[in-house]
């Protein structure tokens, strides 16, 4: 519970990946720290989630998962699981009311549609308009390397079915989107990066899409960049910028590549910082009956 806001963890799968080859710019002294602090190999397994919150009188996805797309490549093998696992929440796709996007990457986006249909046939999708316009807007598309092109197509087509249902609309970097939720511009990973801040009865969570991947190393050094961001010195900055501010308000954390559930709080000093990951615990059960 954020305040009166109910938040689910959906795991959309589970990818290993080698930390070394992930994170260009790390020292191997670096990436060595990092894993080393967390008892974990090289080979790391890499969550992929995204968020459910449940504001009482909106039901609020923030991401969508792969859809099942992609599977023929080793980025998303074993991915795929999101509406199943929504289900499993005690929720369908049809309660929806709103899908907000942190970026574009098809981990990220691919659950959009299913079969060419809307998934989410209620929602309105919101994401932010410098990351769509690099493939809504014909004259980006047109501009683009010939190579290019398809993926950019591929894209429009995740967007399209809801574009022609009037259930897209685009926004400017910071700015209240629901009741409680509110965008925040971290533009870098890619041009339109964007984080979700999450408010209710003085309790805060960010929602930090794609600010960090391989938490073991990034937390602790967070100028660390990952492979794809696509300005790496701003999505650096960005990154140490929004720790901070978690760990200075003691906000909830939510990460889509950390560990599921991948919710927890954040301490640090502006250059290295540590994850205290959230305690499970079962919220129909106030107290154990050894603490009664």
């Amino acid at each position: 519970m954020v305040g009166e806001f109910e938040v689910t963890a959906l795991n959309d799968g589970v990818v290993y990946s080698s930390a070394s080859r992930s994170l260009p710019n790390a020292t191997l002294k670096e990436i060595a720290d990092g894993l080393s602090a967390n008892c974990l190999p090289d080979r790391v397994g890499m969550s992929y989630n995204a968020f459910l919150i449940n504001t009482g009188s909106k039901l609020v996805l923030i991401d969508t998962g792969t859809g099942g797309k992609g599977a023929n490549f080793a980025a998303f093998s074993g991915c795929g699981h999101l509406i199943a696992n929504l289900r499993a929440a005690g929720y369908v796709p049809e309660q929806v009311d709103e899908v907000l996007i942190t970026h574009t990457h098809l981990d990220h986006v691919g659950g959009l549609t299913l079969g060419g249909q809307r998934a989410f046939p209620k929602a309105t999708v919101r994401a932010a308009k410098s990351e769509v316009d690099g493939f809504l807007n014909p004259d980006s598309v047109d501009a683009a390397p010939k190579a290019k092109r398809a993926g950019l197509q591929a894209l429009a087509d995740l967007f399209q079915p809801y574009i022609k249902a009037g259930k897209f609309s685009v926004f400017n970097d910071d700015g209240m989107l629901v009741p409680g939720i509110r965008a925040l511009a971290t533009h870098g990973h890619t041009p339109g990066h964007t984080s979700y801040v999450v408010e209710s009865n003085g309790q805060t969570m960010i929602v930090l899409g794609d600010l960090v991947h391989v938490g073991a190393v990034q937390f602790l050094y967070p100028s660390a960049h990952f492979g794809s961001d696509a300005d790496p010195v701003a999505a650096a900055t960005q990154r140490i910028r929004v720790f901070q501010m978690a760990a200075d308000g003691g906000f909830w954390v939510a990460g889509a590549h950390l560990s599921f559930p991948g919710i927890g709080h954040l301490r640090g000093n502006g250059v290295h910082f540590a994850w205290i990951p959230a305690i499970f615990a079962n919220p129909l059960e106030d107290e154990s009956p050894l603490t009664k």
